[in-house]
């Protein structure tokens, strides 16, 4: 239990820090009402035009040494959580079920006979939905089976599964851990959210924060490595119930915590409910921009004072060994990721693309021997080098000898004003042969690098940011 003189010094420090985004804010970093859109890819996630697949992959080449990481989308769950924004089927809906996973097996059938290879490698696996555990324990032993025949697991180094806490519970949940353990997965990410019963009521999660702990202690008894999900700034969300959270999460004995910050706008293919909630409009208020930003950096000092460590943006762990391979090889060495599935995406060296968001799409696709891609980009040199900023600098740095690799460009000859402009501000910091975000430029990440986005993946329009020096529409030619 956390203390009334400790709290106090948590609250203090997170004022503090507000006080800072405030005049990020003033300076035009920061949109007018401090909403965000999460920096995840380049160009973001969604904003691709349609494909013709064979012109899209026309000058593509395998990587030289055959290596992948893949991305698998189980689009099912028990209940659509009022914050997510992405498709999917809510429900047993065990007919679908089967049938998504035949046409799934199907499509990597189809991306093997297109690029001519007999299995795909893979550096590491995520298997996210939705929640893939929403399988019945038979099902989920038929993927993961005819899954293993497509790929060769012998250079795998991380086997990750998303999921929630009732899907691995009771009877069901048992035979699905034992079934997982069987097939070599070891990382499980476990989406608790909350461990406020009133919250995730509002959130629509199928748990209480009673079978959520048992969930993660489930999980280890199996010998998975655990992450744990949490989101700051939902309805019901306060500063004390935060706190409270917290220190939940900082007791359970797992080395690994991630946070998220509540998005109301889409970002995905699909609109959320969590825009009901708006305040004055809905059944909760949605905390505002300064409390939402206090309990970030509340999470991140308590999570500090018990020596979890941010490694990853927004993924604070003890062990600097333990994080997951699948999001570090995608963002941070950029390495080819393949997707499959609904809405599954593809994030290769020079191109991305993502698969149709519609069932039906999917299914008639896969029917006719396509693949079901239906939007995709080809970077232009500039939007390489953006690309090549973007996600490297959210995840961890910008090491400028892998940058040349990646662009073509000297790191030093781009964007020589607003990287002046971002260090003068104490947002980055240049070691000479790194380009790195500092402690408060790690707090705005998104807003930090989104500002190394071109003008039409910019997130908000430029009226919403103030006409200060780093309103991102400002300096954002690639060379001045």
């Amino acid at each position: 239990m956390i203390t009334e003189s400790r709290k106090k010094e948590l609250l203090a420090h997170a004022e503090e820090t507000f006080a800072k985004v405030e005049e990020l804010q003033r300076l035009g970093l920061v949109c007018d009402d401090g909403d965000f859109v999460p920096s995840v890819h380049y160009p973001p996630i969604t904003q691709y035009d349609n494909c013709d697949i064979d012109e899209y992959f026309k000058t593509y080449t395998l990587p030289a040494d055959g290596m992948m990481d893949i991305y698998v989308h189980i689009p099912f769950c028990i209940q659509h959580c009022t914050f997510c924004h992405y498709p999917g089927l809510t429900g047993e809906r065990v007919e679908e079920k089967k049938k998504y996973i035949d046409y799934l097996i199907r499509e990597m059938d189809i991306y093997r006979e297109y690029h001519g290879i007999d299995k795909i490698k893979p550096r590491s696996i995520l298997l996210g939905g939705g929640t893939p555990t929403s399988l019945t324990p038979e099902l989920l032993e038929h993927f993961l089976t005819e899954f293993e025949k497509r790929v060769d697991l012998s250079a795998c180094k991380q086997y990750n599964v998303d999921l929630g806490p009732n899907s691995i519970n009771g009877e069901s949940g048992t035979k699905k851990c034992e079934i997982m353990k069987a097939h070599g997965i070891t990382r499980l990410t476990i989406g608790l959210q909350s461990l406020n019963d009133d919250v995730l009521k509002l959130m629509n999660r199928p748990h209480n924060s009673e079978e959520a702990i048992q969930s993660v202690y489930k999980a280890l008894e199996y010998g998975f490595d655990v992450n744990i999900e949490f989101i700051y700034g939902h309805p019901g969300e306060t500063i004390d119930n935060w706190i409270e959270d917290m220190e939940k999460a900082v007791g359970l004995p797992m080395n690994e915590i991630q946070v998220y910050r509540l998005k109301v706008q889409a970002y995905g293919d699909f609109q959320g409910i969590i825009n009901r909630f708006h305040r004055g409009s809905g059944s909760a208020d949605i905390p505002d921009f300064k409390s939402t930003m206090m309990m970030k950096q509340i999470a991140q000092d308590i999570f500090n004072e018990h020596g979890f460590n941010e490694r990853l943006r927004r993924v604070f762990t003890k062990n600097k060994a333990i994080f997951s391979h699948y999001a570090y090889n995608q963002c941070c060495n950029q390495f080819d990721q393949v997707g499959f599935g609904l809405t599954g995406f593809s994030s290769y060296r020079d191109r991305f693309d993502i698969n149709t968001q519609n069932f039906e799409e999917y299914y008639a696709a896969i029917d006719a021997g396509k693949l079901p891609i239906n939007r995709g980009l080809v970077r232009s040199a500039e939007e390489q080098a953006r690309w090549a900023i973007v996600l490297p600098l959210k995840n961890r740095d910008v090491r400028k000898t892998e940058f040349k690799q990646r662009s073509g460009y000297e790191f030093d000859d781009v964007f020589k004003t607003k990287v002046s402009l971002l260090k003068e501000y104490g947002l980055l910091e240049d070691t000479g042969n790194i380009i790195r975000l500092t402690e408060l430029g790690g707090f705005v990440a998104d807003e930090v690098c989104e500002q190394f986005n071109s003008i039409p993946y910019l997130p908000f329009p430029r009226e919403r940011y103030a006409e200060g020096p780093l309103n991102p529409y400002l300096n954002n030619v690639l060379f001045e």
